[in-house]
């Protein structure tokens, strides 16, 4: 009984929410502001969400999809259990039947903080190599503003089309670029690039020279993903000592069970 009435809730979810699954909308279903209102989209954090580049809107999609796809599975198991004749108690039935959508709605909330590290990680490289081509339109006499402009038009991923869009916007509202790029870092959390506005920042306030600060920055953040690939190196190194030690003592075994076989059959 408590398997059927499983199915039936999933299928009723199922053709309810059909539509908004698997159609894109222009306009955010009632689901979506149930969900938001229930703070299930909030669980996402804005941040990953913005340097992620997705809306709340698709994020939710994916969650109801994970959510659904981990009932569907939930109830296929239970089902299965029934088939293979085991029994289990009504409370571990119901149980597994909760745990589905909980747990794929969890895995759609962690793969969205994984690909936001991600991207941020990749952030922060198109940063570096920004800031050196800053550089060097400085060098070459440019000004400030025309340096960081022209810098962040010569890219074409999504990082540099970030910074154009922040640059952009902050030419257009009249504001400094460093609050522009401060108002980015803090909307994608971008430990890097909230340094570098706040490096700007001192230097357009106190008049030192923009050319020296931003090639500090530069330094700074390139020193940084250099120590973090040689960490990761170094621990992927570690890591495989345990397997060379494994292979080791096999190899040992391999060679030595013969000798032993031996010595054991003329005993």
């Amino acid at each position: 009984m408590v398997i059927l009435i499983g199915i039936s809730i999933g299928l009723g979810i199922f053709f309810i929410l059909r539509e908004t699954l698997f159609k894109q909308t222009t306009q955010l279903p009632n689901i979506y502001r149930k969900i938001n209102q229930t703070r299930v989209v909030r669980s996402g954090k804005p941040c990953d969400l913005a340097i992620t580049r997705i809306t709340e809107e698709q994020y939710a999609q994916r969650a109801l999809r994970s959510g659904l796809i981990g009932g569907v599975l939930s109830v296929v198991m239970v089902v299965g259990l029934s088939v293979a004749a085991i029994r289990i108690p009504n409370f571990s039935v119901v149980l597994l039947l909760l745990c589905g959508p909980i747990f794929g709605v969890m895995s759609a909330h962690k793969r969205l903080a994984k690909n936001a590290t991600a991207a941020r990680r990749s952030f922060s490289y198109a940063l570096s190599s920004y800031l050196d081509l800053v550089n060097v339109l400085l060098a070459g006499g440019a000004g400030s503003e025309t340096a960081l402009i022209a810098a962040a038009q010569t890219g074409d991923n999504w990082a540099f089309e970030m910074i154009r869009s922040a640059l952009e916007r902050a030419r257009a509202e009249r504001v400094t670029q460093w609050t522009a790029l401060g108002e980015l870092a803090t909307s994608i959390n971008v430990s890097d690039l909230t340094r570098v506005a706040g490096s700007m920042q001192l230097a357009g306030e106190q008049g030192s020279r923009v050319r020296a600060s931003l090639a500090a920055q530069a330094d700074a953040v390139r020193s940084r993903q250099m120590n973090e690939i040689e960490a990761a190196a170094q621990s992927a190194t570690e890591r495989m000592g345990v397997p060379t030690v494994l292979l080791f003592m096999g190899f040992i075994a391999l060679l030595g069970y013969p000798a032993l076989e031996l010595v054991m059959g003329n005993m």
